[in-house]
């Protein structure tokens, strides 16, 4: 599974599921090597309050955050699901 260092952009909740399991937290996301910008996420496991947590808290203190996740658009679809989310090593 590759691995980002990627600084949040938005995190939200949704409940839809058109596009993804519902419930889901979507988390956007910019790699700081550049492979994607501002691109869209999802936490839909059992971790997706601790991963909500860990992003909000990397958007108030300006961190970046390591996520594994498949890479960005699989099948063409608009959202990645992420593995794990935490904040990186400063």
């Amino acid at each position: 599974m590759p691995s980002y260092n990627c600084k949040v952009v938005h995190v939200g909740p949704a409940s839809d599921g058109a596009e993804t399991p519902a419930p889901v937290i979507y988390i956007q996301l910019t790699d700081e090597a550049g492979s994607f910008t501002n691109y869209w996420f999802y936490a839909a496991d059992n971790s997706k309050k601790e991963m909500l947590a860990t992003a909000m808290t990397a958007i108030s203190l300006k961190a970046s955050v390591a996520v594994s996740a498949a890479a960005p658009n699989p099948n063409n679809s608009p959202y990645t699901q992420i593995n794990r989310l935490y904040l990186a090593a400063p």
